[in-house]
């Protein structure tokens, strides 16, 4: 685990002293978390907010298209970062993990009923030995991770009960990066939540070692039938 992931003096707004806890969800699979790492993050986000091409994609649920409960942006690698402060991120996390990062995946929940349920990122494909960093804007939400494995003596997967499952909720300006079999063997969702709630607006960056077999089957977006 990096001491802290940190860039140069004055490159942008990522703060040089914030400092990564890493906590192990099982042998292989972990999570860094830090608290305050961009410093700056609610302005960033009303700029995102208005600046970026959006768009709201759909996915086929219960035997119809429904619109997915997100807005979602992408800046393909090589391309042009329309704000200085994502590449200082992105070269910061560079330098931090040692890998070369895929494009900039960007998601913003609008309001609390904006939500994205439990899945693994499950179109990387190679999901054995994985790095998955997100950078949270704007406002808190819960952030929950849980194994997708079925605990002795549970049939349902989405048991609330299951054991070692978390809310990392992160804040405005918090890292979290989801490492090792992290892809492989847990489940993470943003779930909806009461009242009013500010924008939030997420940041990706993804890698794969590309090692181990492959996953087989369709992604989270893929269509899902239902017996009637």
């Amino acid at each position: 685990m990096p001491d802290a992931v940190s860039p140069a003096v004055g490159a942008g707004m990522v703060d040089p002293g914030a400092r990564s806890e890493r906590i192990w969800l099982d042998e292989q699979s972990w999570v860094d978390v830090t608290r305050g790492w961009l410093r700056g993050a609610d302005e960033l986000c009303e700029a995102m907010r208005s600046g970026l091409p959006w768009r709201q994609g759909t996915m086929w649920r219960y035997e119809r298209q429904v619109a997915e409960p997100r807005l979602t942006a992408w800046v393909p690698r090589g391309a042009a970062v329309p704000f200085p402060a994502l590449l200082d991120a992105y070269r910061a996390l560079r330098r931090a993990y040692g890998v070369e990062f895929d494009g900039f995946g960007m998601s913003m929940y609008r309001n609390g009923s904006d939500s994205v349920g439990f899945h693994r990122d499950r179109e990387m494909r190679w999901l054995d030995d994985t790095i998955i960093a997100i950078l949270t804007l704007g406002a808190q939400r819960p952030f929950l991770v849980k194994s997708r494995h079925l605990p002795p003596g549970r049939r349902l997967l989405n048991d609330p009960q299951a054991p070692g499952g978390r809310d990392l909720s992160p804040a405005g300006g918090d890292l979290i990066v989801l490492g090792g079999r992290a892809q492989a063997d847990w489940l993470h969702a943003v779930p909806r939540v009461p009242g009013h709630v500010g924008a939030r607006i997420s940041v990706q960056w993804r890698w794969t070692s590309r090692a181990g077999r492959p996953e087989q089957g369709p992604g989270y977006g893929a269509a899902r039938h239902f017996s009637r």
